[in-house]
């Protein structure tokens, strides 16, 4: 490659192009909003080549119970069993029973002794973060799908 290859110019405006698109997607977000947090959490994932199973159960203080259930791809082999944690959201846990949209990002945080991560979004914006510890074989690289809560 040479120097005459490169194009920073292009690169510099697509990201900046990105991450103006980002902040669009994000500029509802707000720290000090209430924050819902389960009193009890639980979640499992299980994969295969490209294939990625998450299920879980979030408890909030005073209610609702839900249930998480998200398909979609990942690369890598292995599961974890049920493993115990928090999760965090910046939205009503009541309006998500049912809701459509949502969709959710996986991330392991070792092989062993570890756990992994899971991200939620409502149509495609940020709703809420979980983590979960144990033993078990996590995600090695991220990945994802769309999912409901029941």
């Amino acid at each position: 490659m040479s120097s005459t290859d490169l194009s920073p110019t292009s690169t510099h405006v697509a990201l900046m192009q990105h991450y103006a698109e980002m902040g669009k997607l994000y500029a509802d977000l707000d720290a000090s909003q209430q924050t819902w947090t389960t009193s009890s959490s639980s979640m499992s994932c299980a994969y295969v080549f490209v294939y990625l199973q998450v299920n879980g159960t979030l408890t909030f203080p005073g209610g609702p119970t839900l249930t998480f259930t998200g398909k979609g791809g990942v690369l890598g082999l292995g599961a974890t069993g049920s493993l115990t944690g928090k999760a965090s959201f910046n939205v009503d846990p009541n309006t998500l029973k049912g809701a459509s949209g949502i969709s959710f990002e996986a991330a392991g945080l070792s092989i062993g002794g570890g756990g992994f991560q899971i991200t939620w979004y409502k149509n495609n914006k940020y709703i809420g973060h979980g983590e979960y510890a144990g033993a078990g074989v996590q995600l090695g690289t991220p990945g994802g799908g769309t999912g409901s809560f029941t």
